[in-house]
């Protein structure tokens, strides 16, 4: 067991871009169909992806874009700088991984994790088969979370960071924020060292 502070980072949205890798999986599985027209992972407006997915008609077809390998191949890290940061967090803060997903989801994502993630070796998978966001039934007390789904910061973290740019589905979000992983980065290493000179 580690004495060091624990950090509990989400994995959709806040370590990995999975906006454009849904879009890139779509344009790669249509782009034959008639109909397609590219999908744009900056026109986003509902997390359903109806908006830039018009193929997609039904919830089953949807929620299976998230279980096909082809969105882990081109899944990427959210920006330039989530590594590198999460290399330097990782040397002060226990990392934990906490992501709501269906058991096939969450099972590539462990996969990925291993692969792109290999010093982080903690990780909670907690299954939505009630499709409910919230993290609340982890033991999170005395931890900081970093999330990008405001419901599913509502748990006993004792500091928690909205991550991201704004969308309609995180509006409404008055606690802190951090927009990048420099902005983590600055919040929790180098302000925390300033507070201790």
């Amino acid at each position: 067991m580690s004495n060091k502070r624990r950090l509990f980072v989400d994995f959709d949205l806040t370590l990995v871009d999975s906006i454009k890798a849904y879009a890139d999986t779509y344009n790669i599985m249509f782009k034959d169909h008639p109909d397609f027209t590219p999908a744009d992972p900056k026109m986003i407006t509902e997390y359903d992806f109806s908006c830039i997915c018009p193929l997609l008609t039904n919830k089953e077809d949807k929620k299976a874009m998230w279980n096909n390998p082809v969105f882990f191949d081109v899944l990427q890290f959210i920006d330039n700088d989530t590594l590198p940061v999460l290399k330097r967090l990782h040397e002060k803060y226990e990392l934990i991984i906490c992501t709501i997903g269906t058991p096939n989801n969450l099972a590539l994502k462990a996969l990925w994790l291993k692969d792109n993630l290999p010093f982080i070796d903690n990780y909670i998978l907690i299954n939505n088969g009630n499709c409910e966001m919230s993290k609340s039934i982890v033991n999170m007390r005395g931890a900081i979370q970093i999330d990008d789904i405001p419901s599913n910061l509502e748990g006993n973290s004792e500091i928690k960071i909205l991550f991201g740019k704004e969308y309609p589905w995180n509006r409404g979000w008055y606690g802190e924020r951090c927009l990048n992983w420099k902005s983590v980065e600055k919040r929790l290493l180098f302000a925390e060292k300033d507070r201790m000179e």
